[in-house]
C-alpha cells in the first residue's frame, strides 16, 4: 500500500509539473494578451531557464533532506505562480510568473525519481517507473482536451486556476501520506563523482538532443495543427493523440525494458520516434495527422520511462536524486534552445523544415545512447 501511494502522489505531482509546462503553448491563442510567436518563445524560455536553475540543487537536496517538505514547497510555488498568471493578465507579469513557475516545477522530477528508486528495486523498478511515467502522456492528453475546453467555455484564465487548485490538493496529500525519506550524507553522494561518471554524461548529452526535439514538438505542434486543420478543438484532439497511444506504451515499457534492456530499448525506439517526427511534414489532413500523432506517442512514451529507469540504475538508491538532477539539467536546457530555434526556423523557412531538423537531431542522439554501458 505504501509503495502504491508513493507512485500515485509522485505521478500526480509530475503530471502537474508537465501540465503547467505546456499550458501556455495551448492557451496562448485564446489569451487576451494576443502574444506573438516571439513573445511566446520568451515565455517558454523563461520557464525552462527557471526550471534548469534548480535541477542540480534539487537533485542533491533530494538525496539529503526531507522529500515531502521539498515537494510541498515546489507545489506551493506552482500554485501561486499559476494564480498570478491568471489574475494579472499582463505580458511582463506573465514573463515573471513563467520564470518562477519553472523554478518551482523544476524540483519535482529529481524528488519523485528518488522516491521511486528508494521504494523499488530489481525487475520491479522498471515497472514502477513505467506506472509513474504515465504522468507524461496523461498530462498531454489532458492538456489537449481540458485546456481548449476551459479556454472556450469559461475563459483562458481557468486553465491556470485549475493548476492552482490541483497544486493545493497535492500539497495536502504530500504532507499527510508521503514519507520524509531523510538519508545520511555519504562520500558516495559527492557531486564530482557524478560528473566523472561516463554513463551520466552520455545519457545527459543524448537526452539533451532527444528532449530538444521533444519540447519543440510539445510547444509548437498545436499551432502547426491549428494552421493545417483549422479547427481549434480538432487540433487539440489530435495534439492529445501524441500521448494517447503513449498511455498503453508507457504501461508496457517496463516489460519491454526488462526484455530488451535499457540500451537496446533506447536504440530501437528513438529510431522509430525520429522517423515519426519526419512524417509530421506530410501530416496535412486529419487522418494522416492522427495516425502520425498516435505513432509519436507510441514510441516516445517508451523512451521516457526508459530514461528514468536508466537514471535510477546509474545513481542507485544513494545518488539517484543527484544523477537525475544532473541529467535533467541538460535535458531541460534543451527547452530553452528549442524555444529559440523553433520560431527562428518557422519565420525564416517553414514548419516543414522545422520537423526535418528535429528528426535529424533525434537520430544523432543515438550515438550517445549507444555509448551507455550497464552491468
Amino acid at each position: 500500500m505504501k509503495g502504491k501511494l508513493i507512485i500515485f502522489i509522485s505521478s500526480l505531482s509530475f503530471f502537474l509539473s508537465y501540465f503547467s509546462r505546456v499550458t501556455w503553448s495551448i492557451v496562448a491563442p485564446f489569451s487576451t494578451l494576443k502574444t506573438t510567436t516571439t513573445e511566446d518563445s520568451i515565455i517558454f524560455a523563461l520557464f525552462f531557464f527557471g526550471y534548469i536553475l534548480v535541477q542540480i540543487p534539487s537533485g542533491i537536496l533530494s538525496d539529503r533532506i526531507s522529500a515531502n517538505i521539498l515537494l510541498s514547497l515546489s507545489l506551493l510555488g506552482i500554485s501561486l505562480t499559476s494564480f498570478i498568471s491568471a489574475y494579472f493578465p499582463l505580458l511582463r507579469v506573465e514573463y515573471i510568473a513563467s520564470f518562477f513557475m519553472g523554478f518551482s516545477a523544476g524540483w519535482i522530477y529529481p524528488i519523485t525519481v528518488k522516491l521511486i528508486t528508494t521504494s523499488f528495486s530489481g525487475r520491479n523498478l522498471p515497472i514502477a517507473m513505467s506506472i509513474y511515467s504515465l504522468a507524461w502522456p496523461l498530462s498531454i492528453v489532458a492538456s489537449g482536451i481540458i485546456i481548449p475546453f476551459l479556454a472556450t467555455a469559461l475563459g483562458w484564465e481557468f486553465s491556470f486556476y485549475f493548476i492552482t487548485l490541483l497544486s493545493l490538493i497535492l500539497i495536502v496529500l504530500t504532507l499527510t501520506h508521503l514519507p520524509s525519506l531523510k538519508l545520511p550524507k555519504e562520500r558516495s553522494m559527492e557531486f564530482r563523482n557524478i560528473v566523472r561518471n561516463r554513463n551520466a554524461l552520455f545519457i545527459s548529452i543524448g537526452g539533451f538532443m532527444f528532449y530538444l526535439t521533444y519540447w519543440v514538438l510539445v510547444l509548437y505542434l498545436y499551432k502547426y495543427l491549428l494552421i493545417t486543420i483549422r479547427n481549434a478543438y480538432l487540433a487539440g484532439l489530435i495534439y492529445s493523440f501524441t500521448a494517447l497511444a503513449g498511455v498503453l506504451s508507457t504501461i508496457l515499457a517496463g516489460y519491454i525494458i526488462n526484455s530488451f534492456g535499457v540500451k537496446r530499448t533506447f536504440l530501437l525506439f528513438v529510431t522509430f520516434y525520429s522517423i515519426s517526427l519526419l512524417f509530421i511534414s506530410f501530416s496535412n489532413n486529419i487522418l494522416v495527422a492522427s495516425i502520425d500523432a498516435l505513432s509519436l506517442g507510441l514510441f516516445r512514451f517508451i523512451i521516457t520511462p526508459t530514461s528514468s529507469t536508466a537514471l535510477a540504475i546509474i545513481g542507485g538508491k544513494e545518488r539517484s536524486g543527484s544523477v537525475t538532477g544532473f541529467a535533467n539539467f541538460f535535458w531541460q536546457s534543451s527547452g530553452i534552445l528549442g524555444s529559440l530555434i523553433a520560431p527562428l526556423m518557422i519565420n525564416l523557412f517553414s514548419y516543414t523544415y522545422l520537423w526535418i531538423f528535429v528528426s535529424g537531431i533525434s537520430l544523432l542522439s543515438l550515438v550517445f545512447y549507444y555509448k551507455l554501458k550497464f552491468m
